[in-house]
Parts: structure tokens; C-alpha cells; sequence
């Protein structure tokens, strides 16, 4: 699992002592939470930025050179500065946060907010299904600089290290050091249809700019049959996961690249977890057996 370095997530975390039902339930706010909290940051970048959960079956080269198959924007870099093919990874986006309650909790509900970009919801994501899976998290947060400090430039990451343009060190840092024990998956969410978010139920144009798409505030409420406890002083994580895989699947979450919430980080899980991505040959097609390793990198 890929860790963001200095980069969180706004999310909001409602306490209580009882939960209802043994199911997951997502719904949109129109407002931020305000009660029963017991972890939250609201901070977020306001620029353009996709960083996004995705589970998109179209695929693509991540390469910005030639290929007879569908690519876009840039590869990543090796330490000589070669640009190196991969194919664009599905990705699963959360939070670590810890618990400062002086008694142990259970959780009643998670929120999250839509991203501010021109990509905040994917026209084929309204009404799909979604999870969310909880960790314990053990271990220190250890920078790793990839490499990268400030005599090179980044070897990964956005922006990417194009010929003649200088790139923060710091885009491609990630944490090491922390392991990662699930502790539960919830299922049976349904992400908000079109209408949730105001539009007409047939309307299937909705573009992923339009401004009732961004910053939405978006609940998870989920419970057990036996609740799960959240023990003072102790780190936990969560990570929202699209069920299925389909066409133009997937929505940004607003997120800060360095935030100020002291207690986690954000996290990452991108295709299968690996770092870097294994190399892809763009000249040939992804199913080809030349990218069968990049393909499964990928996914």
C-alpha cells in the first residue's frame, strides 16, 4: 500500500455507542458534520487537481511518447531521467487518523468530500456499489524521498518530470514503516445517483466538471452486529473502494497535498500495491503476454 507523504484527506469520524443496523449506507450532506466527532480535518487544496478512487475498465498507457493504443500524459522517471511506460492503475484512496477519546468508541460514520477538479464524479459511477474497509495501524510513518532531493527532480508523480521543467523533490516522497491490519470490510453502499446530486434521473450527459459534483460532502454510515471498539491512543485507517469494475468509473476526493492534521496521513492503494509499477511495452497491446506483469501491476 502506497502511503501519501504530507498529503490528507477531509474526513470527519462520528462517534457512539451503539450502531443500529448491520449495514453500509452512503448518503450526501448538505452540510459539514458537526456532532458526536472525534476525528476530522477539513482542509483541502483548491486547484484542479483528480486525485481519485478508480475502478475504470477502459485502459490506457501512462506514456507520452507514440503508441497505436490509447495513452495520456507521462510515464514515470528512472534515475537517469528515462521515462519508463506503465499502464494506468485502479486505486483505492483513505486516511489514517487516531483515536484521542479518553474511553474506547465505536464508529457510527465516516465522511469524506468530493474532489474540486474537472474529474469530481465519473459519469459511470452514480448508483454504484462501494465499500469501505477499516485497519489497525501499527508502527512510525518513515519518509522515504524516492530517491529524489533537492539535486534532482521527482521520478514520479504529477507534475511529472518533463524534459526542461523543474519538479518539486518532494512529489514522489512516500511513507514506509507502518503495517497495515484489516480489521473489518463494510459492503452494500450505493454511491448517490444523478438526482441525489440534482440532477434529472435520465439525464445521461452530466459532465464530471459541473460545479454540483465538487466538494459534496459524502457520508458512509456503517455499523455491526457486534460493534467494532476504536481503543484510545491507537492508529487506524480507512479505505473506500469502488466494487466493480466498469466503464468511466470513479470520483476525486478533496484532499490536502500538505495539510496540518497531526495525527495521520493519507493513503493510497494502487493497483496491486506494488511500487514502482511494473514497465509496460506501449507498442504492443495491453493484453499482449509482453505486458501481462504491467497489466496485473495495474489492477
Amino acid at each position: 500500500m502506497n502511503k501519501w507523504a504530507s498529503r490528507f484527506a477531509v474526513f470527519f469520524l462520528l462517534g457512539c455507542h451503539r450502531l443500529p443496523t448491520p449495514t453500509l449506507q452512503v448518503t450526501l450532506l448538505t452540510d459539514t458534520p458537526t456532532e458526536n466527532i472525534i476525528a476530522g480535518y477539513d482542509g483541502f487544496d483548491q486547484g484542479r487537481g483528480n486525485t481519485s478512487i478508480a475502478y475504470d475498465q477502459s485502459e490506457s498507457y501512462k506514456w507520452s511518447g507514440d503508441s497505436p493504443f490509447d495513452h495520456e500524459s507521462w510515464g514515470y522517471f528512472d534515475e537517469h531521467g528515462r521515462e519508463i511506460a506503465y499502464i494506468k492503475r485502479d486505486r483505492d484512496l483513505g486516511q489514517t487518523f487516531r483515536i484521542t477519546a479518553d474511553a474506547p468508541v465505536s464508529l457510527q460514520a465516516i465522511t469524506v468530500r468530493t474532489g474540486f477538479g474537472d474529474n469530481a464524479v465519473r459519469p459511470g459511477m452514480f448508483g454504484e456499489k462501494v465499500s469501505l474497509q477499516i485497519y489497525k495501524v501499527t508502527g512510525t510513518p518513515i519518509l522515504n524521498d524516492n530517491g529524489s532531493n533537492d539535486s534532482t527532480e521527482a521520478f514520479h508523480g504529477y507534475p511529472h518530470n518533463r524534459p526542461g521543467d523543474a519538479i518539486d523533490p518532494h512529489r514522489d516522497d512516500y511513507y514506509t514503516g507502518e503495517n497495515f491490519l484489516p480489521l473489518a470490510l463494510y459492503r452494500g453502499g450505493i454511491f448517490p445517483s444523478r438526482a441525489d446530486f440534482g440532477f434529472t434521473a435520465d439525464d445521461h450527459n452530466v459532465s464530471s466538471d459541473d460545479p454540483r459534483l465538487k466538494g459534496r460532502y459524502l457520508q458512509f454510515r456503517f455499523s455491526a452486529t457486534a460493534p467494532l471498539l476504536f481503543y484510545p491512543q491507537t492508529q487506524y485507517a480507512f479505505l473506500i473502494l469502488i466494487d466493480k469494475i466498469g466503464p468511466h468509473r470513479g470520483f476525486a476526493l478533496a484532499n490536502h497535498y500538505y495539510g496540518v492534521y497531526p495525527d495521520g496521513h493519507g493513503i493510497r492503494r494502487d493497483g496491486n500495491g506494488r511500487f514502482p509499477p511494473a514497465p509496460a511495452d506501449p507498442q504492443k497491446s495491453f493484453t499482449d503476454p509482453a505486458n501481462a506483469l504491467a497489466r496485473a501491476s495495474a489492477h
